[in-house]
């Protein structure tokens, strides 16, 4: 086995426990929309707001580099559930997975 296809498993693996969504990926280039499972989350995050602090919901999206062999650029968006999702800025890249904060 190859290490790609031992990621590819594991991610797998991560997905089915986690509850992995099917989504579908519009790069800003023409070209391919890949189908892909990623992990969708919404959770709230403090943000910093000056001297007090602020609660925001932050919504974020994380895919296997294996799947999409990118780093999603600002702008793109991802659908997930029938709903469009555009990537904000991205907040983690491994050389695994990247996690993106989206907006709808």
């Amino acid at each position: 086995m190859s290490f790609e296809s031992d990621q590819q498993r594991l991610w797998s693996d991560v997905l089915d426990k986690l509850g992995g969504k099917e989504a579908t990926f519009f790069p800003s280039q023409a070209g391919v929309s890949p189908d892909l499972r990623v992990m969708y989350d919404e959770s709230m995050q403090m943000q910093p707001d000056g001297d007090p602090q602020t609660w925001v919901q932050e919504k974020t999206i994380e895919y296997s580099l294996v799947d999409l062999p990118h780093v999603a650029k600002v702008g793109e968006i991802f659908t997930v559930n029938s709903k469009q999702y555009k990537v904000r800025y991205i907040t983690q890249n491994d050389g695994f997975t990247v996690k993106a904060v989206v907006g709808e």
